[in-house]
């Protein structure tokens, strides 16, 4: 099956039960499209002698991230963070504090100069927007100030946290219940 133009979320509603079936969906998809990618990894890291530093103003793009959806008076509300993100913001944060408990990479840390890193919210942000619109790394650069290189690595760790932290639950095949549930959500 071609995944690339198929958009997951589109095809429910957003009752909290098929919002977790599309993720369960789509967690199921990133676990195939991540096994059939294994072996393409990059051959670099860090900084490359020669390269220009771009400052992307990783601070800026937090914030912007942060007062446009989660702050305490956001920019936008709940239905309009539900439509862009396609779940609930209580499932985002589920989610990103899962991801962010399970796995280092998503803690924001110093670099050697004392400078915050990008921000778990960021990087979650970044790999769901690849996930739930099939867009290219690149174009999350403008928005939440990350590079390709760093997008595409926030996608590889999320994807494995995701799959290790509720793939017991999500990737296991349908109980009766579950396919009692899910015929009657589909009536």
């Amino acid at each position: 099956m071609n995944h690339s133009n198929f958009n997951f979320y589109d095809a429910f509603d957003f009752n909290d039960d098929a919002a977790m079936f599309a993720f369960q969906v789509a967690t199921a998809v990133v676990v195939e499209e991540e096994s059939n990618n294994q072996g393409r990894r990059t051959g670099y890291c860090g900084s490359i002698l020669g390269h220009n530093i771009v400052n992307r103003n990783r601070k800026e793009g937090e914030l912007r991230l942060y007062n446009d959806y989660f702050a305490e008076n956001p920019k936008f509300s709940e239905t309009q963070f539900r439509r862009r993100f396609r779940m609930s913001r209580r499932l985002f944060f589920r989610i990103v504090n899962a991801v962010e408990a399970h796995n280092p990479y998503f803690k924001q840390r110093t670099d050697a100069l004392s400078i915050l890193n990008l921000s778990c919210l960021q990087k979650v942000t970044a790999a769901h927007r690849i996930l739930a619109y099939g867009i290219p790394a690149d174009l999350t650069n403008a928005y939440l100030q990350i590079r390709e290189s760093t997008t595409i690595e926030s996608l590889r760790v999320f994807v494995k946290a995701i799959v290790e932290v509720f793939g017991d639950w999500y990737l296991r095949a349908p109980n009766e219940t579950d396919i009692c549930r899910l015929l009657s959500i589909g009536e």
